[in-house]
């Protein structure tokens, strides 16, 4: 039997040769279709629905091939660093703006503009689809240029315990205000601060930018904030934890669990957060979710931001990272992505979708995060724009924990963050 099919392979290979000679028949094999290979940090259910979507792209069209291929998160950064600058890098990776400047200004991301404008293969009312913060945080490196793909957002929100705020006929907050007045009466009738936030840098950048400050002059690199502005925020916040209606993170690090065992009746944290919350509260008390407090000329709300970058050096996987980056911000492959993350689609007719509508109205988070997504601003990413946050963090501890005044620990922030950019 072993020879009988010996004996067919060889006659069907003389059968070939005789068609080649005489009728010019040349057998062709199916090219391959081109890898791109794509980092990524995802686990468990993210990193699962993130394999769904590839395996969609891949079935899609039979030109480019997503791999992914899962790093670890703590080595990630100088992990990518390394491998870029040496040519073995991956061809796209998520990235937020102040990471991918020092990428930009060492020549090592792609401009998407002319895949996302091209007339025939671009993307229609890229510009008019997405909130403006966003457009100009994408574009702040140029207005001809694009360097990161936005996808999805997560944002601040107000977590507070309706219980406590329906006991003393406190409805839920809209300005920094009325959640001052809030958390007096709540710390006065309760004995606990009525409120903090996860992040007092982001919560001190909303209030400065809220009431009209500058930050970051991208161009002449020098600190914009407005001093008075800055030291008036300082000193509200400050003197709230000082007189116990407002408190610091410390230790917990995060607040729902402070905020689940009644330590705080209401916090600023991340919308992506919503189930620690609930897990953290489970009956306890009735959650309410809100947008942030607005107050002032300004509407303002941190820009969190997911976005993909493509490291590709050469045209053919850039045009494949970009067909993927196309496929992905489709309606309704975006909207399904985004409730695999817990998040929402930046991208205003995703958002608009069925399936997204459903999920926002059994999500609370993300209900707040829409209701605000308008207001999500741009802070200018430079070289060193990262350490200024830190620097607010620093100055903000420092004033509200008494070991610095407002103004030498005003100075301080300025000097370091103006070292930082410099």
């Amino acid at each position: 039997m072993k020879r009988q099919r010996t004996s067919n392979t060889l006659l069907a290979v003389a059968l070939v040769a005789m068609l080649s000679l005489f009728v010019g028949y040349t057998p062709t094999l199916e090219a391959a279709p081109l890898e791109i290979i794509y980092w990524h940090t995802y686990t468990d259910q993210h990193e699962a629905g993130l394999l769904r979507i590839i395996e969609g792209f891949n079935n899609s069209q039979d030109q480019y091939k997503v791999v992914p291929q899962q790093q670890p998160y703590g080595e990630f950064d100088a992990k990518l660093m390394q491998a870029v600058r040496i040519g073995v890098g991956p061809d796209m990776v998520n990235m937020f703006a102040s990471d991918a400047i020092n990428y930009i200004s060492n020549d090592l991301l792609v401009d998407l503009a002319p895949y996302i404008n091209d007339p025939a293969h671009g993307i229609s009312s890229f510009k008019e689809n997405m909130n403006q913060g966003l457009y100009a945080e994408i574009t702040q490196w140029g207005e001809d240029s694009i360097y990161l793909f936005p996808f999805t957002m997560t944002g601040e929100v107000l977590f507070y315990n309706k219980t406590i705020f329906d006991k003393y006929d406190l409805e839920a907050p809209t300005t920094w205000t009325e959640l001052e007045e809030a958390s007096k009466v709540i710390y006065e009738n309760e004995g606990i601060p009525g409120f903090g936030s996860d992040s007092i840098t982001d919560t001190y950048q909303g209030l400065i930018m809220q009431a009209g400050s500058g930050y970051i002059d991208a161009d002449t690199k020098t600190m914009q904030i407005d001093e008075a502005i800055a030291k008036e925020k300082l000193e509200w916040f400050t003197e709230g934890v000082n007189a116990g209606y407002f408190r610091l993170v410390g230790e917990d690090v995060y607040f729902s669990n402070p905020f689940g065992s009644q330590a705080v009746a209401s916090y600023i944290g991340s919308s992506a957060g919503v189930s620690y919350v609930e897990l953290a509260v489970g009956d306890a008390f009735e959650i309410g979710c809100v947008p942030i407090p607005q107050e002032g000329p300004v509407k303002y709300i941190s820009q969190w931001a997911s976005s993909l970058v493509c490291l590709s050096r050469d045209d053919e996987h850039a045009r494949g990272v970009y067909e993927y980056f196309k496929y992905l911000s489709s309606t309704d492959v975006l909207a399904d992505w985004a409730t695999v993350l817990g998040s929402i689609p930046v991208f205003y007719d995703a958002v608009q979708t069925d399936k997204m509508q459903q999920y926002v109205s059994e999500n609370m988070a993300a209900k707040a995060l829409v209701a605000e997504m308008e207001y999500a601003g741009m802070l200018s990413s430079i070289p060193g724009s990262h350490n200024v946050r830190t620097e607010i963090d620093k100055m903000v501890q420092r004033v509200a924990l008494g070991v610095m005044d407002v103004d030498s620990a005003y100075e301080a922030f300025i000097q370091a963050s103006q070292n930082a950019i410099r």
